[in-house]
């Protein structure tokens, strides 16, 4: 772009008209500083209905620091007028800078409504302002900084049809250079373009200033409005999440070719146990997915929660699940259709075809309406762990495994058995446990309670100790696992030591894993931990009983 054009702000046309296309976000503010260069941008709620009263001169309809609260007071003792806005004209600021007279630095903060209306979040540390979606995923609809203020474009629109009202984009820009006209090869300009039915006014000047400052001898100036109207086809039922939904379709079953038979999960499209849609596909029709379905979810326990039986994501929404199966999970068909369809269309990647049924468990809770443990290694081991900590705490009056610390807890909601192969995520599943196992012991407790040799140290060989004392049978073998599972966790922790007789190597072996695999091997160390508790908690139910006896 030559200095001419750069002048004549050639470049900044398109943005002055209205034509250039937004990219998704609008600037409701911002305060430029660029070479010869200087820009302001703000911008003004009006109603629909003075668009055209506004565009009739290109000057700012509010500035900076404007359309706060304020008074009208009268010189013939009438009562005072308060003005939400300032004033009593109909202008609203989207965007306020807020100024403490250098008590305090300034800041900008966006209006009180719009936040309501979207019920969005302030992030303080990334500086935006969030809403989220019906799938609880966050989305930016605000970027905050001390200079500038974008808003996405859904959003305000959205906000602005709603409301029934226009938003101007304000702004004025300078440019400068230290040449003349005449070495330029220009003259004057002064002109004023748009207004009434064209939805833009600007004024746009070149012109000599000589003694403003040397490097300022020609300065041109863009100054004007753009309107960005509110969504044209705007439905609150939309908007709000009250829409009609979307249903994807699952694979069901297959056919006596053995292609593979989809079906909807729209529950209005299925059959029930009162006669709705004879022949259609069943509400309880089990579809089967690939268990690693749920690796999205125990990978955020801050947002989700796998429990037995039941997939929640905070307060937006849940589903129940038969999570008890040992190969797949499985979800009832019309469950699935209350899933938002972002989650739907997740699911349906890991969606096979169906293979054997549901599990006994999930079987004898929906179809028979009976109470029924869980079977699944994670669950019962999660389960039993649980159990054992209130009946010990209740029967000795103090913690044998301590409970997780805050930072610690995602190790509990997402114990879970780790897809076959996957190295990451049964390092992660063992460093877990070995938390739950080990790092929980109660030393100082455990301690106290047992005969220690002058060399015993480690929270593992104490509970060996105490474990000896209390006459508990299984000690030596429940020392012998989590020890190994230590060992693990130590492979986990630092570089995996490849040698033969490396400990690391050593629990390898001692836990079979080359021949069952990490899923498997992970599931049997659970199940292991499993007996040992729950012979632990036998161990001290009936000590107890017969000291009460």
């Amino acid at each position: 772009m030559s200095e001419v054009e750069f002048l004549e702000f050639e470049d900044l046309i398109d943005y002055a008209t209205g034509r250039r296309p937004n990219g998704g976000w609008v600037t409701a503010y911002a305060q430029e500083k660029r070479d010869n260069e200087e820009g302001g941008y703000y911008s003004a709620l009006v109603p629909v209905g003075e668009i055209d009263a506004r565009l009739v001169e290109p000057s700012w309809d509010l500035d900076l620091g404007d359309g706060t609260p304020g008074f009208s007071f009268y010189f013939d003792d009438r009562e005072s007028q308060y003005h939400r806005f300032g004033d009593d004209s109909a202008i609203e600021p989207l965007v306020v800078r807020r100024y403490f007279h250098g008590m305090k630095p300034s800041y900008v903060e966006v209006c009180e409504e719009f936040r309501y209306f979207h019920n969005l979040y302030e992030d303080r540390v990334t500086h935006t302002l969030l809403a989220f979606d019906e799938s609880g995923d966050e989305i930016e609809v605000v970027r905050v900084s001390d200079d500038r203020v974008e808003v996405r474009v859904k959003y305000l629109k959205e906000y602005l049809a709603a409301r029934g009202m226009a938003l101007l984009l304000l702004y004025v820009i300078d440019r400068w250079s230290e040449k003349s006209l005449e070495e330029l090869g220009m003259t004057r300009q002064n002109e004023q373009q748009g207004g009434s039915g064209s939805d833009y006014r600007y004024l746009r000047f070149v012109d000599a200033f000589p003694d403003l400052a040397p490097e300022r001898n020609t300065c041109g100036r863009l100054f004007g409005k753009t309107v960005m109207r509110g969504a044209e086809n705007y439905d609150p039922k939309r908007s709000w999440q009250r829409h009609e939904r979307k249903y994807e379709d699952f694979i069901i079953g297959v056919d006596d070719d053995g292609e593979e038979v989809h079906h909807t999960c729209d529950e209005e499209e299925l059959a029930n146990n009162f006669g709705k849609n004879p022949g259609a596909p069943h509400f309880l029709t089990a579809v089967f997915f690939r268990r690693e379905v749920l690796v999205k979810y125990y990978n955020e326990p801050g947002k989700f929660r796998v429990e037995d039986g039941y997939l929640r994501c905070a307060g937006y929404w849940g589903m129940p699940l038969d999570n008890n199966h040992r190969k797949y999970v499985t979800v009832f068909l019309g469950d699935l259709g209350k899933l938002p369809h972002k989650e739907q269309l997740y699911w349906k990647r890991y969606n096979v075809a169906p293979d054997g049924r549901m599990s006994d468990v999930n079987f004898r809770r929906s179809m028979l309406g009976q109470w029924a443990d869980a079977t699944e290694p994670a669950l019962l081991f999660k389960r039993t762990y649980e159990r054992f900590g209130e009946n010990w705490q209740s029967q000795q009056g103090w913690e044998l495994f301590k409970k997780l610390k805050p930072a610690d807890s995602h190790h509990w909601t997402s114990l879970h058995v780790p897809s076959d192969g996957n190295q990451k995520e049964f390092d992660e599943q063992i460093m877990s446990l070995t938390k739950l196992l080990v790092d929980r012991i109660n030393e100082a407790e455990v301690g106290m309670r047992a005969t220690l040799e002058p060399n015993d140290k480690g929270g593992i060989t104490k509970f060996g100790r105490y474990l000896d004392a209390i006459g508990f049978t299984e000690a030596r073998a429940f020392v012998q696992l989590l020890r190994n599972l230590q060992s693990l966790r130590s492979g986990v922790a630092h570089v995996k030591n490849t040698k033969n007789n490396s400990d690391y190597q050593k629990a390898v072996r001692f836990f079979d894993l080359d021949a069952r695999g990490l899923s498997q091997g992970f599931a049997d160390i659970l199940d292991e931990a499993t007996v040992f508790i729950g012979k632990l908690e036998e161990n001290v139910v009936t000590t107890s009983d017969e000291e009460t006896s």
